[in-house]
């Protein structure tokens, strides 16, 4: 998934209808929101959003050079451990959604997180357009209400709350008549990994 590209062509913040984006060079859709049960909740009184794609993953080296401390379980950490069964690495995380989170940017347009608003029950729904595999963290500061930083900094682990999740095999006649979007290149005359000749100057007649 490209998230950049995601927030340019649907929004920082997305919801029902939107869709998420693949890399170059394909730039195809990978899945269309289909049900968000926080659709309604707009823009709150400090400019928080639901469903980000501003921020990205917490990772164990950005920790260790602000906290100079080892801690292996950061979304970046689980994110790897579900893909290794799987025959991936630590390379092939790509960019994250990060569902039900609220963020925002303040009047200094620095990057801000705060309380999640989900509920029990709450609800976030895609239709897969291609064959997706898709790995699940659920964030090691809990529902954000707690103090990460500072002198009232605890651990969060009782605002930390379990994630389910379901996969549905749509109808037949729900899906007649559809294509899967095949992984076309776009379109271009010369694409920029074309072969390059050399172009060496001619030395010098003495």
């Amino acid at each position: 998934m490209w998230a950049a590209r995601t927030r340019q062509l649907q929004a920082a913040h997305v919801s029902t209808s939107d869709r998420l984006w693949s890399t170059l060079p394909f730039l195809r859709p990978l899945a269309t929101i289909t049900a968000d049960s926080l659709a309604g909740y707009g823009v709150d009184g400090e400019g928080g959003r639901v469903h980000d794609l501003l921020g990205t993953r917490c990772d164990p080296y950005v920790n260790r050079m602000l906290t100079g401390e080892d801690f292996d379980f950061h979304c970046h950490s689980n994110l790897t451990r579900a893909m290794l069964p799987h025959g991936l690495t630590e390379f092939d995380v790509h960019d994250v959604h990060d569902v039900f989170q609220c963020t925002g940017l303040n009047d200094e347009d620095r990057y801000f997180m705060k309380t999640c608003p989900a509920q029990r029950g709450d609800h976030f729904e895609f239709v897969a357009e291609i064959d997706l595999l898709c790995a699940l963290s659920t964030c090691p500061g809990g529902d954000l209400s707690v103090p990460l930083w500072g002198p009232d900094a605890r651990d969060p682990i009782d605002v930390c709350r379990p994630l389910g999740v379901q996969v549905y095999r749509p109808a037949p006649e729900v899906v007649r008549g559809w294509r899967r979007r095949r992984p076309a290149r776009a379109g271009c005359r010369r694409p920029p990994c074309a072969r390059v000749r050399s172009r060496r100057r001619p030395a010098p007649r003495v």
